[in-house]
């Protein structure tokens, strides 16, 4: 409690002034300027981001709200570019992949204007020349620079190539001549690019597959502490909450949490943090299938794990805080 209110109470006080800032963004909105309405909205997007919950709908508005001033202010593109691919990625979480919401956010995405002008141009071209060289003999060396592409084709803002580029090489991947280890590379890598820029439906099959790719544990092995199997875990998981498959995702998550110790103090600081998400992760996918006092057991679990760490990471703990009190609000409402 702080100055004689609950979190509860703070937490439905900003709500209040959030919605209020929404309210007038709709009627208001559209009578000043792009710019002055980008600024507001940036505003209202911090105070969003500071004490709301990830799985407050009230989040993705504010969200799409600052995306959607900002692309008409025509400012700020690269800012938009990393704003869309993590809100996009968010608000599939809460309202599914195929909603109005994210479909909102995708056109943005696919209109999103260039960035780097004639330099980042030729860059892309250099990066073509490479690719076209290596494209008779294939292998991973092709991958690679085909990835490389599509990294360059995302930071110049054009996510319509990015896609494209992306999206042939998982169709030809076959016939590149890639061995299981490679192919197991090539999934990963290609599943975690298309995750960043919000292509949750096509990531998935890529991530899911790197899980099942033969020659690796079925299931994470107890007590291991294998950094790589275990974040590759989390990423399919988080992909498959954003896919709406709650319960897959609670299945991969159940299995990672095993393979953590119970040392907060693990001198593997990835490790640390891995585990303190894998919990957030499982509160969140108790939260998606209606199980809302389990989830918010699951979030505080991770706000203690965090504090308890040596370097606790005060916005990670301030977000499972803020879910932590959503829940409980929904909880006291059921």
């Amino acid at each position: 409690m702080v100055y004689g209110k609950t979190d509860q109470e703070r937490y439905e006080q900003k709500t209040a002034q959030l919605k209020a800032f929404a309210s007038d963004d709709d009627e208001h909105g559209h009578t000043v300027s792009p710019r002055t309405r980008a600024r507001a909205a940036g505003r209202a997007l911090n105070a969003a981001e500071s004490h709301l919950s990830r799985l407050d709908p009230l989040l993705t508005d504010i969200r799409s709200r600052y995306a959607e001033a900002l692309f008409r202010a025509g400012t700020g593109a690269r800012r938009l570019r990393d704003h869309l691919g993590y809100v996009i990625r968010e608000a599939s979480v809460v309202h599914g992949p195929d909603s109005p919401e994210v479909r909102r956010l995708k056109t943005i995405q696919a209109e999103e204007r260039p960035i780097g002008g004639a330099r980042a141009l030729r860059k892309i071209e250099r990066i073509r020349a490479q690719t076209d060289e290596l494209r008779e003999t294939g292998g991973l060396p092709y991958a690679f620079a085909m990835q490389d592409l599509a990294e360059r084709q995302r930071a110049a803002g054009r996510h319509a190539d990015f896609q494209e580029t992306v999206g042939s090489l998982v169709r030809d991947r076959n016939a590149l001549g890639l061995t299981d280890d490679e192919q197991l590379l090539f999934a990963q890598l290609a599943g975690a690019a298309l995750m960043e820029a919000g292509e949750v439906e096509l990531a998935l099959p890529l991530l899911e597959e790197a899980q099942r790719q033969p020659g690796r544990p079925a299931e994470v092995i107890p007590g291991t502490g294998d950094w790589e199997t275990l974040f590759l875990a989390v990423t399919t998981a988080a992909c498959q909450l954003a896919n709406g498959k709650a319960k897959a995702a609670e299945d991969v998550l159940r299995g990672a949490l095993t393979s953590f110790t119970d040392d907060a103090d693990d001198p593997d600081k990835h490790l640390v943090k891995l585990r303190h998400r894998t919990v957030f992760e499982l509160g969140t996918a108790a939260f998606l299938q209606g199980r809302t006092g389990e989830a918010v057991e699951r979030f505080q679990e991770a706000c203690d794990l965090i504090a308890r760490t040596a370097s606790p990471q005060e916005a990670t703990f301030t977000a499972y805080r803020n879910t932590r009190v959503y829940a409980e609000i929904r909880a006291r409402g059921e």
